[in-house]
Protein backbone atom coordinates (compact mmCIF):
# COMPACT_ATOMS: atom_id res chain seq x y z
CA UNK A 1 0.00 0.00 0.00
CA UNK A 2 3.13 2.36 -0.12
CA UNK A 3 2.31 4.46 -3.17
CA UNK A 4 -1.10 4.66 -2.55
CA UNK A 5 -0.73 6.11 1.17
CA UNK A 6 2.07 7.99 -0.21
CA UNK A 7 0.26 9.41 -2.72
CA UNK A 8 -2.42 9.50 -0.62
CA UNK A 9 -0.85 11.87 2.18
CA UNK A 10 0.46 14.49 -0.01
CA UNK A 11 0.35 17.69 1.90
CA UNK A 12 0.00 16.32 5.36
CA UNK A 13 3.65 14.99 5.81
CA UNK A 14 3.04 15.47 9.95
CA UNK A 15 1.32 12.18 9.73
CA UNK A 16 3.32 9.51 10.12
CA UNK A 17 3.14 6.20 8.49
CA UNK A 18 4.94 2.99 9.76
CA UNK A 19 4.96 0.14 7.07
CA UNK A 20 5.34 -3.94 8.04
CA UNK A 21 6.92 -6.23 5.65
CA UNK A 22 4.36 -6.99 3.20
CA UNK A 23 5.08 -10.75 3.37
CA UNK A 24 3.28 -10.79 6.71
CA UNK A 25 0.09 -10.82 4.71
CA UNK A 26 0.80 -14.12 4.02
CA UNK A 27 1.22 -15.19 7.51
CA UNK A 28 -1.83 -13.63 9.50
CA UNK A 29 -1.50 -15.17 13.14
CA UNK A 30 1.79 -13.22 13.43
CA UNK A 31 0.17 -10.13 12.40
CA UNK A 32 -1.65 -9.22 15.72
CA UNK A 33 1.38 -9.33 17.99
CA UNK A 34 3.61 -7.01 15.51
CA UNK A 35 0.58 -4.80 15.06
CA UNK A 36 0.31 -4.29 18.70
CA UNK A 37 3.67 -3.50 19.49
CA UNK A 38 3.64 -0.88 16.94
CA UNK A 39 1.09 0.72 18.52
CA UNK A 40 2.38 0.44 21.89
CA UNK A 41 5.11 1.88 20.37
CA UNK A 42 3.08 4.95 18.67
CA UNK A 43 0.82 5.24 22.15
CA UNK A 44 3.42 7.19 24.13
CA UNK A 45 3.12 10.25 21.55
CA UNK A 46 0.25 9.49 19.02
CA UNK A 47 -2.52 11.87 19.26
CA UNK A 48 -4.67 9.06 16.93
CA UNK A 49 -3.54 5.91 15.42
CA UNK A 50 -5.39 4.36 12.49
CA UNK A 51 -4.74 0.94 10.72
CA UNK A 52 -4.27 0.35 7.53
CA UNK A 53 -5.85 -3.28 7.24
CA UNK A 54 -8.70 -5.15 7.00
CA UNK A 55 -9.91 -8.09 8.91
CA UNK A 56 -7.87 -9.92 6.35
CA UNK A 57 -8.27 -13.50 7.93
CA UNK A 58 -8.71 -12.26 11.35
CA UNK A 59 -5.10 -10.72 11.46
CA UNK A 60 -6.49 -7.78 13.74
CA UNK A 61 -8.68 -10.12 16.15
CA UNK A 62 -6.68 -9.44 19.24
CA UNK A 63 -5.22 -6.00 18.73
CA UNK A 64 -6.22 -3.49 21.47
CA UNK A 65 -6.74 0.12 21.69
CA UNK A 66 -4.30 1.47 24.18
CA UNK A 67 -3.91 4.87 25.86
CA UNK A 68 -5.67 6.63 22.88
CA UNK A 69 -8.26 5.54 20.55
CA UNK A 70 -7.74 3.65 17.80
CA UNK A 71 -9.64 3.52 14.31
CA UNK A 72 -9.24 1.06 12.11
CA UNK A 73 -10.89 0.87 8.36
CA UNK A 74 -14.50 -1.32 8.14
CA UNK A 75 -13.73 -4.06 5.67
CA UNK A 76 -13.05 -7.56 5.46
CA UNK A 77 -10.63 -7.32 2.63
CA UNK A 78 -8.05 -4.44 1.73
CA UNK A 79 -8.41 -4.85 -1.62
CA UNK A 80 -11.79 -2.46 -0.44
CA UNK A 81 -9.08 -0.03 0.19
CA UNK A 82 -7.84 -0.12 -2.95
CA UNK A 83 -11.21 0.18 -4.77
CA UNK A 84 -12.57 3.25 -2.75
CA UNK A 85 -14.87 1.97 -0.61
CA UNK A 86 -16.06 -1.81 0.98
CA UNK A 87 -19.68 -0.78 -0.84
CA UNK A 88 -17.62 -0.85 -4.14
CA UNK A 89 -15.40 -4.03 -3.38
CA UNK A 90 -19.06 -5.98 -2.58
CA UNK A 91 -20.16 -4.77 -5.92
CA UNK A 92 -16.90 -5.83 -7.92
CA UNK A 93 -17.15 -9.25 -5.47
CA UNK A 94 -20.52 -9.87 -6.77
CA UNK A 95 -20.31 -9.28 -10.57
CA UNK A 96 -16.99 -10.49 -10.98
CA UNK A 97 -16.50 -13.75 -8.37
CA UNK A 98 -13.74 -15.65 -8.79
CA UNK A 99 -11.25 -13.14 -9.29
CA UNK A 100 -7.83 -12.19 -8.34
CA UNK A 101 -6.45 -8.89 -7.57
CA UNK A 102 -2.92 -7.63 -8.42
CA UNK A 103 -2.54 -4.11 -7.30
CA UNK A 104 0.94 -1.97 -8.07
CA UNK A 105 2.79 -2.68 -4.79
CA UNK A 106 2.13 -6.63 -4.68
CA UNK A 107 3.09 -6.71 -8.52
CA UNK A 108 6.46 -4.80 -7.80
CA UNK A 109 7.41 -6.89 -5.14
CA UNK A 110 7.47 -10.43 -7.08
CA UNK A 111 3.96 -11.19 -4.74
CA UNK A 112 1.86 -11.71 -7.69
CA UNK A 113 1.37 -15.36 -8.72
CA UNK A 114 4.02 -15.37 -11.35
CA UNK A 115 6.34 -13.72 -9.25
CA UNK A 116 5.47 -16.76 -6.46
CA UNK A 117 6.15 -19.20 -9.37
CA UNK A 118 9.09 -17.88 -10.59
CA UNK A 119 10.92 -16.51 -7.19
CA UNK A 120 9.78 -19.18 -4.73
CA UNK A 121 8.03 -22.13 -6.30
CA UNK A 122 10.18 -22.80 -8.95
CA UNK A 123 14.11 -22.77 -7.53
CA UNK A 124 12.61 -24.88 -4.47
CA UNK A 125 10.88 -27.79 -6.45
CA UNK A 126 11.24 -27.43 -10.26
CA UNK A 127 9.64 -26.73 -13.11
CA UNK A 128 6.90 -29.58 -13.25
CA UNK A 129 6.20 -29.48 -9.42
CA UNK A 130 6.41 -25.62 -9.00
CA UNK A 131 3.63 -25.27 -12.03
CA UNK A 132 0.77 -27.62 -10.36
CA UNK A 133 1.75 -25.98 -6.64
CA UNK A 134 0.49 -22.53 -8.48
CA UNK A 135 -1.85 -23.46 -10.64
CA UNK A 136 -3.21 -25.52 -7.81
CA UNK A 137 -3.24 -22.84 -5.13
CA UNK A 138 -5.24 -21.00 -7.37
CA UNK A 139 -7.26 -23.42 -9.07
CA UNK A 140 -10.65 -21.65 -7.69
CA UNK A 141 -10.08 -18.41 -9.51
CA UNK A 142 -11.27 -17.63 -12.90
CA UNK A 143 -10.05 -14.09 -13.42
CA UNK A 144 -6.95 -11.61 -12.78
CA UNK A 145 -7.70 -8.39 -12.17
CA UNK A 146 -5.56 -5.24 -11.99
CA UNK A 147 -6.68 -2.65 -9.75
CA UNK A 148 -4.94 0.71 -11.50
CA UNK A 149 -4.85 4.06 -9.91
CA UNK A 150 -2.63 5.89 -11.38
CA UNK A 151 0.78 4.78 -10.26
CA UNK A 152 3.88 5.51 -11.71
CA UNK A 153 4.74 2.83 -14.25
CA UNK A 154 1.35 1.88 -15.26
CA UNK A 155 1.69 -0.10 -18.58
CA UNK A 156 4.48 -2.07 -16.68
CA UNK A 157 2.31 -3.17 -14.37
CA UNK A 158 -0.67 -3.88 -17.14
CA UNK A 159 1.96 -5.81 -18.79
CA UNK A 160 3.12 -7.70 -16.28
CA UNK A 161 -0.69 -8.38 -15.09
CA UNK A 162 -1.48 -9.29 -18.81
CA UNK A 163 1.75 -12.32 -18.23
CA UNK A 164 -0.11 -13.78 -15.20
CA UNK A 165 -3.81 -13.93 -16.98
CA UNK A 166 -2.05 -15.67 -20.00
CA UNK A 167 0.43 -17.90 -17.44
CA UNK A 168 -2.82 -19.22 -15.82
CA UNK A 169 -5.06 -19.26 -18.53
CA UNK A 170 -7.56 -16.77 -16.56
CA UNK A 171 -9.14 -14.16 -18.70
CA UNK A 172 -7.92 -10.35 -17.81
CA UNK A 173 -9.78 -7.66 -16.18
CA UNK A 174 -9.01 -4.14 -15.02
CA UNK A 175 -10.46 -2.39 -12.46
CA UNK A 176 -10.01 1.60 -11.96
CA UNK A 177 -8.48 2.33 -8.53
CA UNK A 178 -9.34 5.16 -6.31
CA UNK A 179 -7.22 6.60 -3.88
CA UNK A 180 -10.47 8.33 -1.48
CA UNK A 181 -10.39 5.26 1.53
CA UNK A 182 -6.47 5.86 1.61
CA UNK A 183 -6.77 9.73 1.82
CA UNK A 184 -9.52 8.92 4.66
CA UNK A 185 -7.03 6.60 6.56
CA UNK A 186 -4.74 9.89 6.47
CA UNK A 187 -7.40 12.66 7.54
CA UNK A 188 -10.77 11.31 7.58
CA UNK A 189 -13.58 11.83 8.39
CA UNK A 190 -14.01 8.38 10.23
CA UNK A 191 -17.70 7.61 9.34
CA UNK A 192 -19.10 4.23 11.01
CA UNK A 193 -19.82 2.49 8.01
CA UNK A 194 -16.43 2.72 6.60
CA UNK A 195 -14.44 2.53 9.95
CA UNK A 196 -14.25 1.51 13.59
CA UNK A 197 -13.43 2.78 16.68
CA UNK A 198 -12.53 1.53 19.52
CA UNK A 199 -12.16 3.38 23.08
CA UNK A 200 -9.01 2.66 24.93
CA UNK A 201 -9.59 -0.80 26.85
CA UNK A 202 -11.60 -2.03 23.77
CA UNK A 203 -10.42 -5.25 21.43
CA UNK A 204 -10.88 -6.11 18.00
CA UNK A 205 -13.26 -8.89 17.33
CA UNK A 206 -14.73 -10.41 14.23
CA UNK A 207 -17.61 -9.98 15.43
CA UNK A 208 -17.45 -5.84 15.10
CA UNK A 209 -17.73 -6.19 11.54
CA UNK A 210 -20.62 -7.67 11.03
Amino acid sequence: MEPELEAARAGSQAVEIIYLEQGLHRTPKKLPEMIQERIDQAASYATVIVLGYGLCSNSLVGVTARRQKLIVPRCHDCISLFLGSPARYDAVFRDHPGTYYLTPGWVKENQDPLGTYQVEYLPKYGSKVALWAIRESLKNYTHIALISSGMPESEVLRRRALENAEFLNMTYIEFEGNLSYFEKIIRGPYKAEEFLQLQPGETITQSLYF
